[in-house]
């Protein structure tokens, strides 16, 4: 009696999760069907390229075909990098709701910012880099609230740089060289905590600005460049305040002022680029960059002498400290840098003789030290 009270109990049970399972597969397909219709007909939208002639129904699963990734069965990730897109982003490309990668980049693509985009809500990364996207940006451009890459450079966006990005608490990455920006760089890039890659170069319209002094708040930025973008001004002096900076280009501007001392201090430090610019004083002759491996100062007003500490960066391939005004000795310990192939100190006052280990310890490339006023005999192991 008791057996048979445990069938009555159990078996409706048993159908029902054998329904709920039943439903849950039947929802699964449904969704993978709605997919593919999608994508065929984004690829009906941008005309059949040939770059999508492998998007077929009879071409196994979407999750397979070229550019597609999915996660459990639902597609994820859109990569149409180089796909000869030559039209539109579509209006319906986010009724692929578990998109969280999407990388449209070095394509065709015109029109305005596709505000369309604001409706894939689970964006993570974003990649509309090198298109013929024109016009401002949106003042709420904070929308994606989740992205932590976004990648814009290379098109032809105008107006400000909305104060909005502020707000995409989440950014590691953010990209917008290469645009026709005519405002200024906006402060409240520095509440991006999160961030570890700055790229505002080539924004050649900017109205001329300084570089914001909050930016240095910026703790675990690494890559840090604004070259060509018409700053002025001095490098804010506490940018040695920022640990984790691995390479600086301010380069191409017109920056004037000294190089703030803590700079060179910095030990992830690997690659810095101020060439052509305006600035002054001495090099700071205190020197722990351990990591440091091109220092690029050429073409400025600096003065004074060659650090004598520049003999400890070990890791250094390349040196440029031309055109400049430094006079007095090369020190003798820049000759003996292991790694050292690339050394430009021409156009400078300098004096005395060359060391002679120059090109014993390390494959030299190019050493050019013309145009100053240097003695002796040239090193017999420099060729």
């Amino acid at each position: 009696m008791a057996n048979t009270n445990q069938k009555t109990l159990t078996s409706p049970f048993l159908t029902f999760l054998f329904l709920i399972f039943l439903s849950h597969g039947v929802f699964s397909q449904s969704l993978q069907e709605q997919e593919q219709t999608l994508l065929l007909k984004l690829k009906q939208y941008w005309g059949n390229m040939s770059s999508l002639s492998d998007w077929t129904s009879s071409n196994s699963s979407h999750c397979s075909w070229p550019g597609i990734t999915c996660t459990s069965n639902s597609v994820t990730e859109l990569y149409l990098y180089d796909a000869n897109i030559t039209g539109e982003v579509p209006p319906f490309i986010c009724d692929l709701k578990n998109l969280t990668s999407i990388n449209l980049g070095y394509n065709y693509i015109p029109g305005e910012y596709p505000r369309a985009l604001f409706n894939c809500s689970n964006l993570l990364l974003l990649d509309l880099s090198d298109n013929y996207f024109v016009g401002r940006l949106p003042d709420d451009i904070d929308k994606l609230a989740q992205l932590q890459s976004l990648y814009l450079g290379g098109n032809n966006f105008t107006g400000d740089i909305p104060p909005a990005i502020g707000n995409l608490q989440e950014l590691k990455v953010l990209s917008m060289g290469g645009n026709q920006f005519n405002g200024s760089l906006p402060p409240e890039i520095s509440n991006l905590s999160n961030l570890e890659y700055l790229r505002l170069s080539t924004n050649r319209q900017l109205a001329p600005s300084t570089l914001p002094s909050n930016y240095t708040k910026l703790k675990k930025l690494t890559t840090l460049w604004i070259f060509n973008s018409n700053l002025i001004g001095e490098i804010p002096p506490n940018t040695g305040d920022m640990e984790a900076l691995e390479s600086l280009d301010l380069s191409q501007n017109d920056l004037h002022g000294k190089i703030p001392d803590g700079l060179l201090m910095l030990k992830n430090l690997r690659v810095v680029e101020l060439y052509k610019n305006k600035l002054s004083g001495e090099i700071p002759q205190v020197v722990d960059a351990p990591s440091l491996e091109l220092l690029d100062l050429s073409d400025n007003n600096l003065t004074g002498s060659i650090p004598e500490d520049f003999a400890k960066l070990t890791s250094l391939t390349g040196l440029a400290l031309f055109s400049n005004q430094l006079s007095g000795s090369i020190p003798e310990g820049i000759g003996r840098l292991p790694g050292l192939v690339d050394c430009k100190v021409w156009d400078n006052k300098l004096s005395s003789e060359l060391s002679l280990d120059f090109g014993k310890y390390s494959n030299l490339t190019r050493f050019q030290v013309s145009s100053n006023k240097l003695t002796g005999k040239l090193p017999e192991h420099l060729c």
